[in-house]
């Protein structure tokens, strides 16, 4: 027989879609093959998605055009438990995004980020680099409108910070051969 300690763990690890090491328990083994806990699952993704894209509406806009949205969000919350609070649900989503192969996705994610930790976070200056207009870009994610191509042989440079005027800076910059 479990203790409630090791019950109440297994319970939490069976939510969250973890495996657990415990001795059988016939509730927990009930609960884990009930189709209540597949709905449960299904209601849990439901929400991370919605506040995903609720808190990440360029990122996720942009995952979508690319056709990458469904898939990353359910390979990322299989492999990473879901933190308590929305802020750290966002940030973590964002971060994950830091390699991505997609130079604009990165790019956005990383923007949307340093928007949401300048909000709690000390002002530190952030660089980002874009292979096109980070206006443009954002622009057409706002009006869901066509997305600028990018510039051979240039790169934007957008810096956030306290130190600048106006929080932002963005210089074009060409590149040479």
């Amino acid at each position: 027989m479990l203790t409630l300690e090791q019950q109440q763990r297994s319970l939490l690890a069976i939510v969250r879609g973890h495996s657990f090491k415990a001795p059988s328990d016939p509730w927990l083994e009930e609960v884990q093959a009930s189709s209540g806990l597949k709905m449960i699952h299904t209601i849990a993704l439901w929400w991370q998605r919605f506040q995903i894209e609720w808190q990440c509406r360029y990122t996720s806009r942009l995952m979508k055009r690319l056709g990458c949205f469904e898939s990353y969000l359910a390979d990322h919350f299989s492999k990473h438990p879901a933190p308590p609070s929305i802020e750290e649900l966002t940030a973590q989503f964002l971060a994950s995004l830091e390699h991505h192969e997609d130079p604009l996705l990165r790019s956005v994610a990383r923007l949307e980020l340093t928007c949401i930790e300048s909000k709690t976070a000390p002002a530190n200056t952030t660089t980002i680099f874009w292979d096109r207009n980070p206006n443009q870009v954002m622009d057409a994610l706002d009006r869901f409108a066509k997305l600028p191509e990018p510039e051979p042989k240039v790169r934007y440079i957008l810096r956030m910070g306290a130190d600048l005027p106006g929080g932002i800076s963005c210089k074009r910059q060409v590149l040479r051969a």
